[in-house]
């Protein structure tokens, strides 16, 4: 796996404190350069009565300096003696996320997301969410990387790869199986299928088919304890469920899932379920 430009966006809170170290412990892996964003937002509207009022155009430059002073200061403490770049931009913090990742030829957008549930994502919104439906590379994030039942190892030890058998299966199982490599952990292959859908034999020697494919040119060790976990059915049990239940099982430092098209059944891929899968997972996800 190759990460030469990592998109770390930082807007000071505690979250990014905590995950600072599994950044830091990537770039160092992979010898990359880490770009330190924050995003200025645009001001809010002002509602009086039934209409809404917009401010004056707000001019950022003054207030940018003082948060690029705060970025470098940032990127001393928690990135010492590595190669950083900080920058501040004005606009969506979602947007300016995904375009400057786009721009800038990132290879990995790294950020915590603060675990709302879906009805105050609903009505907040999550720059999180935005960032996974539409970022064109990799997104590592962490829901609960400052709480206390987080139990993740900056360097993954154990690789949790959920796949569905459907188009990005095989990137999702070469970027679990390399980073795995890298980092010298084990691997355990969890395919979701949704009750109902497939034969399991059928699905076993697929996935036996695509892991062989993708651990072909990595050295690293699949472990299964029986072919029976191979295919677990999720039979009323949420898929996020499934994900978190066997993370804890296996102890896992690290979940790599696949995003998967905007096109599809729901109920077939784990697209659908990319959210629900990082608020719920114990430790860090990656979806690629």
């Amino acid at each position: 796996m190759q990460l030469q430009n990592i998109l770390f966006p930082v807007d000071f809170s505690e979250r990014c404190q905590a995950v600072a170290p599994f950044v830091q412990s990537l770039a160092k892996r992979y010898g990359a350069t880490v770009t330190l964003l924050h995003a200025i937002p645009p001001a809010p509207a002002l509602y009086m009565d039934m209409g809404a009022v917009y401010p004056d155009a707000f001019d950022p430059t003054p207030v940018a300096g003082i948060l690029e002073s705060r970025l470098r200061t940032f990127a001393a403490e928690q990135f010492p003696h590595m190669k950083t770049i900080c920058t501040v931009l004005d606009g969506d913090p979602a947007r300016v996320i995904v375009e400057f990742a786009r721009n800038n030829s990132m290879d990995l957008i790294a950020l915590p997301t603060h675990g709302y549930g879906l009805f105050r994502r609903a009505l907040v919104g999550s720059v999180t969410a935005k960032v996974l439906h539409d970022s064109p590379v990799p997104v590592w994030t962490d829901a609960h990387a400052c709480e206390p039942s987080h139990r993740a190892h900056p360097q993954p030890r154990r690789v949790v790869a959920a796949i569905d058998l459907k188009e990005r299966t095989g990137r999702t199982l070469e970027t679990a199986l390399a980073i795995a490599s890298d980092a010298g952990a084990a691997v355990d292959i969890l395919h979701i299928t949704p009750e109902g859908f497939g034969s399991p034999l059928i699905s076993e020697m697929q996935v036996e088919k695509a892991v062989a494919t993708a651990a072909a040119g990595n050295a690293v060790v699949v472990e299964r304890e029986t072919t029976k976990d191979v295919q677990i059915v999720t039979e009323g049990e949420s898929i996020a469920s499934v994900v978190r239940r066997v993370a804890v099982l296996k102890r896992a430092d690290l979940v790599v899932i696949g995003r998967g098209s905007l096109q599809g059944n729901l109920l077939e891929r784990l697209h659908a379920h990319t959210y629900s899968v990082i608020c719920e997972s114990p430790c860090p996800v990656l979806s690629v």
